[in-house]
């Protein structure tokens, strides 16, 4: 019986191969003096209490950290989508492109949360961008902190003039930005820029203004 219990626990700890050996060790038979039966009483709960600590210890493992950041900007991102409306009749046709430049995990969280919905009719498309001046037509084009001199650079491109431009750095909306992320009572929000969306053809809609640490007119 003891034989078959270590087989099956040490199985689940340890593996097969590792497990054989353990029930090997733990192998009942005749036990002919009072001796051996107390040091065999005696190793059994100590062996049960070693392999379950292992096998607790194996099974409760550290969840990577969250980049906490990055999953409500990338939040943010797509309700702002839902919230303003682009006056191009072309950036009404075909998918809802979310460019992201540089920023790996922004781009895998609306990737994995945000790819399979849409905006109005249009499905949603997230673009991972290289660090240049942005070439593709996007509706939203999210750059990080480390690429601000892209900024600049994607504005003199025709393909951003109807683009609605994310920052996360401060004085962005003077640069061009449109809507801007900044850290506020110990979390994040965002301001936005009302000649910068007009200068774009967006029309920002009500709410995301109201919900706004600031309004720039």
């Amino acid at each position: 019986m003891y034989t078959w219990f270590y087989f099956v626990l040490s199985e689940r700890v340890f593996g097969t191969t590792l497990a054989k050996h353990a029930a090997m060790l733990f192998r009942t038979g005749p036990l002919k003096r009072p001796q051996q039966r107390l040091a065999h009483a005696l190793r059994i709960p100590v062996a049960v209490v070693l392999a379950l600590l292992c096998w607790g210890g194996m099974q409760v493992q550290r969840e990577p950290d969250k980049d906490t950041i990055a999953i409500i900007e990338a939040s943010y991102i797509y309700n702002v989508a839902k919230l303003v409306q682009w006056n191009d009749p072309k950036m009404r046709e075909g998918p809802f492109v979310i460019g992201v430049m540089g920023s790996g995990n922004r781009y895998q969280e609306l990737l994995n949360k945000y790819a399979t919905r849409t905006i109005g009719k249009q499905p949603i498309e997230v673009r991972k961008l290289p660090r240049a001046p942005v070439a593709d037509r996007c509706h939203i084009l999210f750059i990080q902190k480390e690429d601000r001199p892209m900024l600049a650079e994607s504005l003199k491109q025709g393909s951003t003039s109807s683009t609605l431009i994310v920052t996360e750095w401060p004085e962005a909306l003077a640069e061009g930005a449109v809507v801007n992320f900044i850290p506020a009572n110990k979390t994040l929000k965002y301001e936005i820029s009302l000649s910068n969306a007009q200068r774009h053809h967006i029309e920002v809609g009500l709410t995301l203004r109201q919900l706004a640490e600031r309004v720039v007119e």
